[in-house]
């Protein structure tokens, strides 16, 4: 009897279509994972609240991580702040990964970038003095490394923390790397917060019906 070919479920179609709408904001922080939110919540109007522990899968092993999730079902946006173990992340400076997922997804990431990077334009900026006093206290005690990641396009992936490189072949296959290594690190953890993840266009057709 002929062996029967097993199905594979193809997952990088599937990591594609998720880090479509998916911004990624990862963070070097002093700060456990409930101040953190807190300092989010206040700053950004959130409203993160704990989870339990997500299993981060990789090949170096299992790892559970603190979760805190939120929302917006109007905008059909959701978040999800993780704490990661450091032997999970490259490099291993990385303690904290926002993940926004819906529209708008990028811009909305953009701006609380910028915005704690005090590199915020009149048009994307939060700027109250409340806003600048408490925004300075959080990054100054507590943070000390911020990157903003793009991987909508699967052919071109970007990153704020390792600047384009295109005439240093050395350094731009370094940087390729670097973005792969990231990239399959959010694909994880995509992977782990599946349960987790709404599904808004099965949600319209259910109310259709």
């Amino acid at each position: 009897m002929p062996k029967q070919e097993k199905l594979k479920f193809d997952y990088e179609d599937y990591f594609n279509e998720k880090l479509e709408s998916t911004a990624i904001l990862m963070w070097g922080t002093h700060y456990q994972t409930f101040t953190f939110a807190f300092y989010l919540n206040q700053l950004y109007g959130f409203n993160l609240e704990r989870h339990e522990n997500i299993t981060l899968e990789r090949k170096s092993g299992e790892y559970s991580c603190s979760l805190y999730t939120y929302q917006i079902n109007a905008n059909q946006q959701a978040f999800f702040l993780i704490d990661n173990p450091k032997e999970t992340a490259t490099p291993n400076i990385f303690d904290k990964t926002l993940l926004i997922i819906g529209p708008e997804s990028q811009e909305l990431a953009k701006r609380i970038y910028d915005d704690m990077e005090h590199r915020a334009t009149k048009e994307n900026n939060f700027s109250t003095f409340e806003h600048e006093e408490m925004r300075n206290s959080f990054v100054e005690n507590g943070i000390f490394e911020s990157a903003l990641f793009d991987f909508s396009d699967p052919d071109y992936p970007d990153t704020t923390y390792f600047p384009d490189t295109s005439n240093n072949t050395a350094l731009q296959k370094k940087r390729q790397r670097f973005l792969k290594e990231q990239r399959e690190y959010v694909a994880d953890l995509i992977l782990a917060l599946d349960p987790l993840l709404p599904d808004y266009e099965t949600e319209d057709i259910l109310t259709t019906i």
